[in-house]
Order: structure tokens, then C-alpha cells, then sequence
């Protein structure tokens, strides 16, 4: 698919999310889910964390893509002006859209899911027994897995922007445009994430090395492992229990 395509096909599964709905209890469920998700991803890559340069990058990343932030605004403009975007960003600008809201939009998904399944035992503090019981269940393997693939996907794309200077003063040329045209959300949302990224020597290296422990951290769920979210962070042994 294209990035126009992807990104619409994202915006599609964005809006059909139960969230966006008036249940208020289930929405309390799901921000109980997310928030321990997120101390949860913290907690396990607090080494990568305390290497200043890693600092923002990470924090965008669990933040904006993988921690449950709120896209309705970045997503309700994309979806307004998709096709002026599309002619003004640079298409490596637009790959790593398509990449992000993927992966932020995938990640909703299967927390909705889980959500959906924890049901009221998300009412209550939540424990990594629990958590990873309902994991375990879940049997959202494959999208678990490409969860994680799309994770890589945006550290080649912000990589590709990062080292073309051509590409970076494109998108700083686009600004007032990008503002005036009615995505000025979607502009900022993206200058944050490469300004984030661009002190790292590869973004792809650090979003690779996450998604390889959180790899690991899937495997051990899925195997019922003792002590899933600790390091050291080596494929997970079949009698690991």
C-alpha cells in the first residue's frame, strides 16, 4: 500500500475503536490497562532511559506511539486534509506518518482487546499475575508480533529523514503551509517525534534493541515465564518457568 492508503486504512480502524464511544466505564478500564502498561514499560528499559540522548526518543515512543496517547486530533485532521498532506509533505515524511499512526492505532487495538477481556478485573489494582494471564489468553499472537516489526519499520523511516538534509529542510520549508492547510497537529506531532530522534547516531539501533527485549518480554508472557519484564533479555527458555 501506499502511504495515502495506509494511512486511510488506519484512520478507518482509529475511528471504529469502542473509545470513541460513551462508555465511560470501559474507557476508565482501558486508561487503567494503559497506564500500567506504560510504568510497566518504564520500569523495564529504565537502563536505555538514563543514557541522556535515548531520553526523549524513548519518551516519544512510549508516549505518543506505544503508550495510548490521544490521536483523535492529529487523526481527525489527517482525515480532513489528507490529500493536501499528502501533495505538501516529502513522501519519506509521509512513510513515517503512515509507520507511526500503524503502530499507535495497532497498539489501541490490542489494548482494547485486552480491555475488553481484563473486563472487571481492571476495577482493581492490577497485578503481573493478572496481567499476564490475560496476555496469555488474549490470542492476538500475530498482531502482538507485527506490533513490534512496525516499531523497527519507524526507526528506518525517521533514520532516512534524520541523515537527508534535503528531506529535513523540506519539511522545516512546509511549516506555515502545513499550519494554514489545516494539519498543523499532524506537523507538530511529527517535528516533536523527529526532534526527539535526531541526537541518536540510529534511531533504527535503539528502536530495534526495544522492540528485540519487548520481543522477549512477548515470549515470556506467552510461555508463562517467572519474572517476564527483567533482564537479562535473552530468548526465553522453553523450561524458563
Amino acid at each position: 500500500m501506499t502511504a495515502g492508503e495506509r494511512l486511510q486504512d488506519a484512520l478507518e480502524r482509529f475511528f471504529a475503536l469502542r473509545q470513541h464511544g460513551d462508555d465511560r466505564l470501559f474507557r476508565q478500564r482501558l486508561n487503567t490497562l494503559q497506564a500500567w502498561q506504560s510504568e510497566r514499560l518504564y520500569r523495564t528499559h529504565r537502563d536505555i532511559l538514563e543514557l541522556p540522548d535515548n531520553a526523549p526518543a524513548v519518551e516519544f515512543l512510549f508516549t505518543d506511539v506505544y503508550g495510548g496517547r490521544d490521536l483523535t486530533p492529529v487523526a481527525s485532521e489527517i482525515r480532513r486534509a489528507l490529500p493536501k498532506a499528502l501533495k505538501l509533505l516529502p513522501d519519506r515524511v509521509m512513510a513515517t506518518s503512515a509507520s507511526v499512526l500503524d503502530t499507535a492505532v495497532l497498539t489501541q487495538v490490542l489494548d482494547e482487546h485486552l480491555a475488553e477481556q481484563m473486563g472487571p478485573a481492571l476495577d482493581q489494582p492490577l497485578t503481573e499475575v493478572a496481567y499476564a494471564a490475560a496476555y496469555r489468553t488474549q490470542g492476538r499472537d500475530d498482531d502482538r508480533a507485527r506490533q513490534l516489526l512496525l516499531i523497527s519499520e519507524i526507526g528506518v523511516h525517521i533514520d532516512k529523514y534524520v541523515r537527508s538534509r534535503m528531506i529535513q529542510a523540506t519539511f522545516r520549508m512546509v511549516r506555515r503551509p502545513a499550519h494554514a492547510a489545516g494539519f498543523g497537529s499532524l506537523y507538530d506531532f511529527l517535528d516533536h517525534g523527529f526532534g526527539a530522534m535526531r541526537p541518536l547516531h540510529s534511531v533504527n539501533d535503539l528502536l530495534g534493541r526495544l522492540a528485540q527485549r519487548e520481543r522477549v518480554v512477548m515470549q515470556r508472557l506467552l510461555a508463562g515465564s517467572r519474572d517476564p519484564f527483567k533482564a537479562p533479555f535473552h530468548p526465553a527458555s522453553p523450561t524458563e518457568h
